[in-house]
Order: structure tokens, then C-alpha cells, then sequence
């Protein structure tokens, strides 16, 4: 576009300067200047009288005959002062409409090519997140239609991720509802009362593991779409584990697990409600993959790390713990540790690698309680000593 525009000023310039050069090479004595005078009283004589207010002379010179040829000397016709006003506006407007015309042209060649992008999206089906073709649009058009591009990509990435996570949850729910179909049936049909209190048992179990799986999934999604619920605030780690620890009271009590609290205050800048969610898939898979009888123990404090030091959050068990080689792995969202004796969901895990990351967090995975079972520590970023 910006080539097109200067043809255009190009060319105008060319006109001025054209007619300048022919009045410096040719001189005032040619019938240039005569037209230009005979012109502006021309345009003179289509004014009122009263409005001009000219002399009589003026109104009624007539133009030198062509066959005349003026001397040297010979004084040339000029025009008079509201006739050469107005061959110049006139002059002038002619070059702005000649200017405007070009302009109009040069812009319409330019934008073609966006015409045709907006036929290529009109025509397109939903959900088709294809790149623009950016070969034919002008330079200065070309950094919108490349953002827009990586705007497609980012929605077509939201989209799959959207896909997937429904595929997902779909396949984790499917077994545990066909769990509580097949214990209702078995509990309908047990003509014995213990044989009724256990389906009603495994029935509860059931319902709690699913329970707790949609409340994971649900995490899962809104951590997806980027939402802070509560924004960040600074929050006491201990205060808010000792509140998260409770809600297992009951589920730990069912496998004679001692589940314990220790250490230290420390803040952190952190949205509650997410460092809710961490601590508590962290207490939870202590207590599903630890021994019966066991314990499980949350530790808040501060941990040196290159001369700085971090709050941090540590929860460890007694449990058979985690081979080294899937350490990493198990923080994969719905992947399973091969080892465990008891099958999760594979969340958990990957929901406490996410907020560990939103929150410039790192995690450490180690030995459990007694140099045996598993921990797992969240190292927060050091905060600035108060002024």
C-alpha cells in the first residue's frame, strides 16, 4: 500500500514540477501564460459584477491574436489579481481530483486481497482454525493477519484441550457408575442382611471415589480455563492445611491412620482456594497409596535453597512409596503409578503440578516417614524481607 501511495505522490510532485520546468526553459512569452490569463478572465467575467468590482479595461482586454507574435518588450498580458486567484484554485482542485482519483485506486488494489480473506472465512465450516494466507495482503497488513493466525492456533488448542478433557472425564466416570450400578443390583438381590451391608458398604465407597473424581475434574477444567477465583492474597500455609486436614479426619480414621500437622507459619502469595485444592490432593494421595496403620504427616516451613529461603509444603507417608524412574511421571495428567497397589485417577497429581506452576512453584519428591513411603515438598518463590 505504502508503494501505491507514494506512485501517487510521485505523480503529483511530477505535475507541479513539469509545469514549472516549462515555464523556467520556455519563458513567460508563450501561450501557456496567455491561456492561463485568458482563462482566469474567463472565470472573472462568470462573477458578478459587485462581487469582483474589476475595471472596465479589465472586462473588456481581449486576448493578443494568435498570429501575433510578441516582441521583446512588448508587455504580455496578465491576469488580474481575482483572475489569477481563481485559475489557481480551479488549477489546484483539477491536481487534488486527479490526486484523490490515484489515491482511491491505489487503496482499492491494496485491500483486494483482504476481500478475498473475508469470501475464505465466510466460507469456512465451524471450528476450522486453518492459518490466513498472508502472500498476497500488504506489508502493513501482514503483522494483524500473522496475530490473528496465532490467535487461531491458540483457540484451536483450547478447543482440543477442551475435546480431550471431555473424553476424558467420559472415560473416568464410565467405570465408577457402572461400579454403582452392578452394587445396587447386588444389594437389591442379597436376600441376607450381610450381604446387604456389604454391597451398601462397597455402594458408599463407590460413591465417595466418584464423588471425589468429579470434584477433581472439575478442578481440573477450571484451572484449564485460566480462572483465579479468589485472586492472590498472602496466606498462612499452616493455618489453611490445619482447615484442609480436617475434612480427612473421617477417611483416615477408616484405615487407622495417624494424620498429623507440624512445623512452622510461612506465607505465601497464593489464590486460597487453589492452594486448597494442592494441599488437599497431596493429603489425599497420602492416605490412598499409604499403608493401613500408617502416617501421614504435613510439614510447613521454610527450606534453604542457593542462599534463600522458601516456604514450603511438604506431606509424606509410610506407604510402599514410588520407584525413582516414575517419579516424574506420575505428576501426568490420568497417568498411574504401575506400582500402586491401589488404582487412582490420575488426576491428583497433575492438578498439584499445575497450581505448583501458576504459582512459580517447583516440587521435590522424596523418601517418606522413616526413611520409607513417599513425600512430596512444594518449594514457593522466596518472599522480599519485610521493610
Amino acid at each position: 500500500m505504502l508503494a501505491a501511495l507514494g506512485l501517487v505522490i510521485a505523480l503529483a510532485w511530477g505535475i507541479s514540477i513539469a509545469m514549472l520546468i516549462s515555464l523556467l526553459h520556455v519563458g513567460p512569452s508563450t501561450s501557456w501564460r496567455t491561456g492561463l490569463s485568458s482563462l482566469g478572465d474567463t472565470l472573472v467575467k462568470t462573477l458578478p459584477a459587485e462581487w469582483v468590482g474589476r475595471q472596465d479595461d479589465v472586462a473588456t482586454r481581449a486576448p493578443p491574436r494568435r498570429e501575433e507574435v510578441p516582441r521583446i518588450g512588448q508587455e504580455q498580458p496578465v491576469p488580474s489579481e481575482p483572475g489569477g486567484l481563481l485559475t489557481a484554485m480551479v488549477l489546484n482542485t483539477v491536481e487534488l481530483a486527479i490526486v484523490g482519483i490515484l489515491m482511491w485506486w491505489a487503496v482499492v488494489v491494496s485491500l483486494r486481497p483482504l476481500r478475498s480473506l473475508s469470501e475464505d472465512l465466510a466460507r469456512r465450516r465451524v471450528f476450522d482454525s486453518e492459518p490466513l494466507q498472508v502472500k498476497q495482503v500488504p506489508d502493513e497488513l501482514r503483522p494483524l493477519i500473522l496475530a490473528f493466525n496465532s490467535l487461531l492456533a491458540r483457540v484451536d488448542t483450547a478447543m482440543r484441550a477442551e475435546r480431550q478433557f471431555i473424553a476424558d472425564a467420559a472415560h473416568e466416570l464410565r467405570t465408577p457408575l457402572a461400579a454403582l450400578h452392578v452394587q445396587t443390583e447386588v444389594a437389591l438381590r442379597a436376600e441376607a442382611l450381610k450381604g446387604k451391608d456389604d454391597a451398601l458398604r462397597k455402594l458408599l465407597d463407590i460413591s465417595h471415589r466418584t464423588h471425589r473424581l468429579a470434584e477433581q475434574l472439575l478442578d481440573l477444567a477450571r484451572l484449564d480455563a485460566g480462572l483465579h477465583s479468589t485472586g492472590l492474597h498472602d496466606t498462612d500455609l499452616l493455618e489453611l492445611a490445619g482447615h484442609v486436614i480436617s475434612e480427612f479426619s473421617v477417611q483416615a480414621d477408616s484405615r487407622d491412620i495417624r494424620l498429623l500437622l507440624s512445623g512452622t507459619s510461612c506465607m505465601v502469595t497464593c489464590d486460597v482456594d487453589e492452594m486448597g485444592i494442592l494441599i488437599r490432593n497431596l493429603v489425599d494421595n497420602a492416605i490412598q497409596h499409604g499403608r493401613d496403620a500408617g502416617t501421614v504427616d504435613v510439614v510447613c516451613g521454610h527450606v534453604m535453597r542457593n542462599e534463600l529461603q522458601h516456604p514450603a509444603l511438604e506431606v509424606r507417608d509410610d506407604g510402599p512409596g514410588v520407584p525413582e524412574d516414575e517419579r516424574a511421571a506420575i505428576f501426568t495428567r490420568f497417568y498411574r503409578a504401575q506400582s500402586g497397589t491401589v488404582r487412582g485417577s490420575g488426576i491428583g497429581l497433575s492438578l498439584v503440578a499445575a497450581i505448583a506452576q501458576l504459582h512459580d512453584a517447583r516440587i521435590e519428591t522424596g523418601e517418606g516417614v522413616g526413611g520409607q513411603g513417599f513425600s512430596i515438598r512444594v518449594l514457593f518463590p522466596p518472599r522480599d524481607p519485610p521493610a
